[in-house]
């Protein structure tokens, strides 16, 4: 059976139509349409840096001009509607007709190669940049006349105040700006495919020439047919995946794209690869509000700069959004499996049962024999033991059914935390003396997530069921969600296909989730990843033992390192080592940063580890639980592991 959740579809699909059926606007509406609605989009260098699978280039995709002409072909298709809508609000589209005409430029193939030349740094770069204009023209065109506009309707628009560069383009005339365009890109790519790189004396005038076409084009006018009116559409070039530039080619190429007298609208999409650690860091902590400046580059001013990960200051909107576009994208999918689709099954919460299942009857009878053994050890009263009890059966959840053993797992939190509260006696005291607490014993959400956590790892009770675990496990990372959901449908299909039902019961997901997140981490191979994978490992160690501690002290348990943000700000000049190791844990989803946390009137940084780690190693989805460290800690740990 053909499965799309394991294909990532949407980087597979050619045709138009079916792509833009399968993308969610979810991500799109959260990132962009603000920033659209304000005018930011079009008008300066547009930055978009996220992890991998993050849906850069989907997004990307999205804005290119044979996308927004299919979905205007489809407006009557319920499946198009949102997506229509979301463009519209990122003013891509206006009265139904494209306002800007897109084009995306992969920068895996070609560019990379001229930082290899023995050329002058100024004659690669220059080289470069002649080659992405070039190819922007092409593609413009090429896209243009694919949506059935006749190449001689198409006329270059150029500022007021380039009209002198217009030859070095090919004047206005679009057709004989193709045939420069096709010029300048044949001489630079004979150039790039020669064996050995000829001389700078050599090399073609065709590929050395001022050949500017972003300094000179204000926008395209495109005439219609006889009864139409001319529509002006503004050039967008996404320049995709430019962290695999070198990084002065890159630094270079931000420059030459933050020029304020460009026209053109300009989008780069990269990773936080190519970064310094100071400027990797500082991008994720500090988010879009304030990027790190470049030498001649003011932030905000020159350029904006996007982040598709957790926003500091919207997280828990963020992780609705994400829910409700992994809903939405799975959704979407799903239709495209007729095993699924012809039986109505399109919601893939649906197919995940949320009840787990309660531990069997002797593991049961365990339970409350340790927990009268813990109470006879920390000598509580049974009057009080019997009204921790009943405190704990009162609780009720409105998400799920409560059984016996979590509510015995609630009662023994309550019972540790009972004897925290009160002084601490001997073996010699009267058991029978009931002593009040000195902070009244509630059974609230914290308690009840507390208990099955307690459960997981004490009786191997399932933990991660249903479509939010599924959704929060993947870091607001679609890769990482499709990764997830794909294990999960390939065993609902098997199930229909043996004529059973096709849900999922909790045992069986948290084995899917657990397995593939194991999967995950164990083929990790980018740069630093064995010391990502120690730092996570140390990280989840320590927050798994306060998490099982038997008062749970932080609720839902740990999942985070916090650092003392002061300390935290001075990591890459005191210890650079784990600076950079920080970086590529951020950067490939192992950890997220979370910085200016309040907490005990002081400001931290969390180091929250990554969804896959957390399955991987059994601990709570829930945020905001942290064990405090320092960086010197935690560089002192990955010492010793390089020492081991």
């Amino acid at each position: 059976m053909d499965n799309p959740f394991l294909k990532r579809a949407t980087d597979f699909v050619r045709d138009e139509e079916a792509f833009v059926a399968m993308v969610s606007p979810e991500p799109i509406r959260y990132f962009l349409a603000k920033r659209g609605q304000d005018g930011l989009l079009y008008d300066r260098l547009i930055i978009i840096r996220g992890t991998p699978g993050s849906g850069k280039t989907t997004l990307a995709r999205l804005f290119d001009y044979p996308a927004m002409t299919a979905l205007l072909r489809n407006t009557s298709i319920t499946g198009y509607k949102q997506t229509l809508a979301t463009l519209v609000d990122c003013g891509a589209i206006k009265d139904d007709n494209p306002i800007i005409v897109g084009c995306r430029l992969p920068m895996e193939v070609d560019y990379r190669d001229f930082w290899d030349f023995p050329y002058s740094e100024e004659l690669r770069l220059g080289l470069m940049m002649a080659l992405i204009q070039a190819r922007a023209i092409l593609t413009w065109l090429r896209n243009l006349t694919g949506a059935g506009h006749d190449l001689a309707n198409i006329e270059i628009v150029p500022r007021k105040d380039a009209e002198a560069s217009l030859d070095f383009i090919g004047g206005t005339n679009c057709q004989s700006v193709l045939a420069k365009a096709k010029a300048v890109e044949a001489a630079v790519y004979r150039t790039i495919g020669a064996l050995v790189a000829p001389l700078e004396s050599e090399l073609e005038t065709e590929s050395t020439s001022a050949y500017r076409p972003f300094d000179v084009i204000e926008h395209f006018a495109v005439k219609g047919n006889p009864d139409a009116s001319t529509i002006n559409l503004l050039p967008l070039v996404i320049l995709d995946d430019a962290q695999v530039l070198h990084p002065i080619q890159y630094r270079a190429l931000q420059r030459w794209l933050a020029r304020r007298e460009l026209r053109i609208a300009r989008w780069l999409l990269t990773r936080l690869d190519v970064l310094h650690p100071q400027e990797a860091l500082t991008a994720v902590t500090e988010g879009s509000s304030q990027p790190p400046d470049l030498p001649g580059i003011t932030s905000s001013r020159d350029y904006v700069e996007i982040v598709l990960q957790s926003s500091p200051d919207d997280r828990r909107g963020q992780r609705i959004a994400f829910r409700k576009m992994a809903k939405d994208m799975a959704s979407r999918y799903l239709r495209q499996m007729p095993l699924f689709s012809g039986r109505n099954l399109t919601a893939l919460s649906d197919l995940l049962l949320t009840q787990a299942e309660p531990i069997a009857t002797s593991k049961r009878t365990e339970l409350e024999v340790h927990l009268e053994t813990t109470r006879k050890r920390l000598a509580v009263s049974e009057a009080r033991f019997k009204s921790i009890r009943e405190e704990a059966d009162k609780y009720q959840s409105a998400d799920e059914q409560i059984h016996t053993d979590v509510r015995l797992a609630m009662a023994a939190v309550l019972l540790h935390r009972y004897a925290k509260r009160t002084p601490a006696r001997s073996l010699f005291d009267d058991s029978s003396a009931d002593i009040e607490p000195s902070k009244p014993l509630t059974a609230d959400i914290s308690v009840f997530d507390a208990a099955k956590l307690h459960l997981l790892h004490k009786y191997d009770r399932p933990f991660y069921c249903g479509i939010d675990d599924v959704c929060d496990a993947s870091s607001e990372n679609a890769e990482q969600f499709l990764r997830l959901a794909a294990a999960l449908v390939n065993t609902a299909a098997t199930q229909i296909i043996k004529a059973k039902a096709p849900s999922l019961d909790a045992k069986t997901q948290q084995r899917l989730l657990k397995g593939t997140a194991e999967e995950v981490i164990k083929a990790w191979d980018f740069p630093e990843s064995e010391r990502v994978k120690v730092l996570v490992t140390k990280i989840s160690a320590m927050c798994l033992k306060v998490s099982l501690e038997g008062n749970a002290p932080l609720g839902p348990g740990a999942n985070a390192y916090g650092i003392l943000q002061k300390d935290f700000d001075a990591v890459v000049r005191d210890f650079p080592a784990l600076a950079r190791v920080l970086q590529f844990a951020v950067a490939y989803n192992a950890i997220s940063l979370v910085p200016h946390y309040p907490c005990k009137k002081q400001e931290w940084c969390l180091l929250e580890l990554g969804g896959m780690v957390i399955l991987k190693h059994g601990l709570t989805l829930k945020r905001g639980g942290f064990i405090e460290g320092g960086s010197r800690q935690l560089s002192q740990l990955l010492e010793a592991s390089s020492d081991d």
